[in-house]
């Protein structure tokens, strides 16, 4: 009888110890959690995901988005790196390493790291569509796949957005107005680009084409470029 009870004892324990949830499970959980705005609640559950899958690349690139969220920048940057030990050129890995560096303000690490992202072939041509937006033709086309190459394709000028505010964060004013003029050939966040290429103007003391660019950018509604106008270029009496 005792010896009968022992074996149902250790039966029991294993059976309570084993987790028969599967690792898409806890990452759908940790989805609902984000929607919540539950970040740490997020992270505890793909950090289960992640022991029973550990190559899963949306529960990797999610925690550390999460942990970015949460200021935890460092820690992010790690899990983006997880990523690259086994998919070395995930454009979406790179890039938020690059956003994260930017966060912390570390703008020769940021670009570095933008650049990469450029160079994968996730990273899609984009063009200027007839609607004021851009798209890109991506053929890497797998429906099937819950987890697919071209789950991490995004367009190329958004990228150039990013590095070209880094640029004129660390005053390479010629480079961030090629990376501008890229965004703004496909259509891409055209008004803040107009902006940003003023400030890269007024850096290189060329007052014309400063002026022109907060001019393009004011028509399209920035008030911070109304404001760069009357400061650099309406002359006062």
């Amino acid at each position: 009888m005792r010896e009968k009870l022992i074996y149902i004892l250790i039966f029991s324990f294993l059976f309570i110890s084993c987790d028969f949830t599967s690792a898409d499970e806890y990452y759908n959980r940790a989805i609902e959690l984000d929607k919540q705005g539950k970040y740490n609640e997020a992270i505890i559950s793909l950090d289960k995901a992640i022991d029973k899958k550990s190559k899963f690349r949306p529960a990797l690139l999610n925690r550390g988005f999460y942990k970015s969220k949460l200021e935890k920048f460092e820690e992010g940057i790690k899990d983006y790196n997880k990523i690259l030990e086994f998919d070395n050129d995930n454009t979406f890995a790179l890039f938020n390493i690059g956003n994260n560096y930017s966060s912390l303000n570390d703008s020769k690490n940021a670009i570095a790291y933008y650049s990469k992202a450029l160079q994968t072939e996730g990273a899609l041509k984009s063009f200027a569509s007839s609607d004021g937006g851009a798209f890109a033709l991506n053929t890497n086309f797998d429906l099937k796949s819950f987890d697919s190459d071209r789950d991490y394709s995004m367009l190329d000028c958004e990228i150039y957005f990013e590095r070209g505010m880094e640029y004129l964060e660390i005053e390479q004013f010629d480079k961030a107005i090629s990376d501008f003029n890229k965004s703004i050939k496909a259509n891409n966040a055209k008004r803040d680009c107009y902006f940003l290429l003023g400030k890269a103007f007024i850096g290189k003391k060329d007052s014309i084409n400063a002026c022109e660019n907060f001019i393009k950018s004011a028509k399209l509604g920035d008030k911070e470029a109304r404001e760069m106008l009357k400061k650099h270029c309406i002359k006062k009496e």
